[in-house]
């Protein structure tokens, strides 16, 4: 069929087997076609194509509740609810979110970029249907790696005990995280799968087993594993067992479903899906790099998004720790990024000085703290937008006594195509509001290799935000570590711009292009401010613009303004950042311009002062 005439989901119901199979291979056709155009979750969404189209031909949505477990992989769910014209635009400026989205359908009943909120919120939605007195189903679909989250291990343990609320749990095994899951959960589903012989067997019967047999077969595997199987998790906690059963099988993955949906009480089952389906390069994928991809060559799989050989800012960070490590043992905490974070190559190379703790940031952040408390030297390296998941483990564990953990903020700022759910513009609010924190971001990668020098000679926890993006290699081979300071970056007459991180190149270049007569000034240290500095500033009486990449409350700007009430200052001061503004998805000028702090915004703000 043409999958672009797909208005609703309603249309699988009259289908045969036979044609869902053949649309599942047309809807994977087009994801590759789409996706190495717009660049996008790739093989997340390709394993999951037979397991979306049997979900909407069991159920009905909107009236039964589809809830995507982070929604990175709810590409085929937007197909089958009518959005394949706007797949264009896919995580363009205004475009089609690559999550999803309650401003796109009615379809999208959860909106989620961070893993482990979606049986939570089938509980929610459960008791919601309940106190409204509607009679329809709640289905969370959530990955292996993601059921291991602490929110949602919380809601698992709650509901398998509900006897009055009944949801449905799709737990999409495909033995991967973004790259390798870890942990005691995955030894747990490896034994819930069985063996390779185990495996084969069961693609045998999923082959040649006819339906009427299959249900038999069914009954009697539950009875053998139940005499055998020494535990089942979530037997155990309460749950209706079913699986493990082939997802990528259209035929059994619709029966299991009408099994699963019939049960009185809640139900896990457990579908066996492969990551990147249908495409080699994503089959064959065992680091990730198929998770997330920009556009692509769909013959050779190479990507055609930027060939230079500009290194990212993780990369640079991750090639700074690596370089530090030569001079002192430095322990690595990584909470499942290390493909993303750049840090594939130190652990190559230091397999012992890192450890994987998957998709757990608090668990991360409290051991980070174990370590400190022992003399060792860490560095925890988040995703801005993950950071503020492990806020009360931060604060209460690191912050309040102190202790010396580095923390690397990746993704600090704007970032583009992600989205809302993942802008790192909160970070800075966030430390600024704990105490014995040192929060700094440099300008490039010297700059970053002096402060972090810094930050293991020091004793407290420190902060060393840097942006998604790209910068230059340099030498640094005999760089000095930076002490709190902050640095006259450009000379000028009429007033100051005080600004940090990468964005202060930006701004000397724009005042030299544009012959502006203002003073740039890196705040490379955002707490502690360098006081001495600033009060020099001040006393000239010239206007201050402080420029900051970040929400608009407990900034560096708040800080510079509360020393000048404080010391009974009068300078005229503004400041540009995001105030309060959700910034969506497009490119990072275009999230810019939707802040209004392009290049245009800010000359119309300086030729103000």
């Amino acid at each position: 069929m043409d999958i672009k005439s797909i208005k609703d989901p309603k249309f699988l119901k009259n289908m045969s087997i036979k044609e869902l199979e053949s649309l599942a291979s047309d809807i994977r056709s087009f994801l590759v076609d789409e996706i190495s155009k717009t660049g996008g979750h790739l093989a997340s969404n390709l394993g999951v194509v037979e397991l979306s189209i049997a979900l909407h031909y069991v159920f009905d949505s909107p009236e039964d509740t589809f809830i995507f477990d982070v929604s990175h992989q709810s590409y085929v769910h937007k197909i089958l609810t009518g959005r394949v014209e706007e797949f264009k635009t896919l995580r363009q400026h205004k475009g089609l979110s690559g999550y999803a989205s309650y401003k796109e359908s009615e379809h999208d009943k959860w909106e989620s970029g961070h893993a482990g909120t979606s049986v939570s919120a089938m509980v929610g939605y459960l008791y919601a249907n309940k106190l409204n007195d509607k009679k329809s189903e709640v289905i969370s679909i959530v990955g292996d790696a993601s059921i291991t989250n602490g929110t949602n291990l919380e809601a698992l343990t709650y509901l398998g005990n509900d006897p009055n609320h009944k949801g449905i749990i799709v737990l999409n095994d495909n033995n991967m995280s973004i790259s390798k899951r870890v942990g005691a959960f995955s030894a747990f589903l490896t034994r819930l799968r069985g063996s390779r012989f185990n495996n084969f067997l069961r693609r045998l019967a999923d082959k040649f087993i006819p339906n009427f047999l299959w249900r038999f077969h069914q009954r009697v595997k539950r009875s053998i594993k139940a005499m055998f199987q020494a535990s089942n998790m979530f037997e155990d906690m309460g749950y209706v067992y079913i699986g493990p059963i082939n997802g990528n099988n259209l035929k059994r993955t619709i029966r299991a479903l009408k099994q699963a949906k019939k049960y009185k009480r809640s139900v896990l089952l457990h579908v066996i899906t492969q990551k990147g389906m249908g495409y080699k390069y994503a089959e064959e994928d065992i680091e990730g790099s198929y998770h997330g991809v920009g556009p692509f060559d769909k013959d050779s799989g190479e990507t055609l998004s930027d060939k230079t050989t500009i290194p990212t800012w993780s990369s640079v960070m991750a090639s700074c720790l690596a370089k530090l490590e030569e001079e002192r043992h430095i322990f690595v905490v990584m909470p499942a990024m290390l493909v993303g974070a750049k840090f594939s190559n130190f652990q190559l190379k230091y397999p012992h000085r890192i450890v994987d703790v998957g998709i757990a940031e608090e668990q991360a952040a409290v051991m980070s703290a174990a370590l400190a408390l022992n003399n060792i030297d860490v560095f925890l390296p988040l995703y801005s937008t993950f950071a503020q998941r492990a806020y009360d483990q931060i604060m209460n564990d690191i912050a309040r006594p102190g202790l010396k953990v580095v923390i690397g903020i990746d993704r600090a700022g704007f970032v583009g195509e992600d989205g809302s759910t993942h802008q790192g513009l909160f970070d800075i609010s966030m430390f600024m509001s704990m105490p014995n924190v040192t929060i700094t971001m440099p300008k490039d990668m010297k700059e970053a290799y002096g402060i972090l020098k810094y930050a293991f000679m020091q004793n407290g926890p420190f902060v060393i935000r840097y942006p998604r993006g790209k910068t230059h290699t340099m030498d640094i081979r005999n760089v000095d570590e930076i002490r709190p300071s902050w640095e006259l970056f450009h000379k000028g007459t009429k007033g100051y711009i005080i600004a940090y991180g990468p964005s202060v190149i930006r701004l000397k270049d724009l005042v030299i292009q544009e012959n502006l007569s203002f003073s740039v000034v890196n705040a490379r240290y955002i707490n502690p401010m360098d006081e001495r500095m600033l009060e020099d500033i001040l006393k000239t009486g010239e206007a201050i613009y402080v420029y900051e990449e970040t929400h608009g409350s407990g900034t560096l700007y708040h800080h510079i303004l509360e020393y000048m009430a404080d010391h009974q200052y009068h300078n005229v001061i503004k400041a540009r950042n995001t105030k309060d503004l959700i910034i969506h998805h497009g490119t990072i000028d275009d999230n810019m311009k939707d802040a209004n702090m392009d290049d245009d915004a800010l000359l119309e703000d300086l030729k103000r002062l």
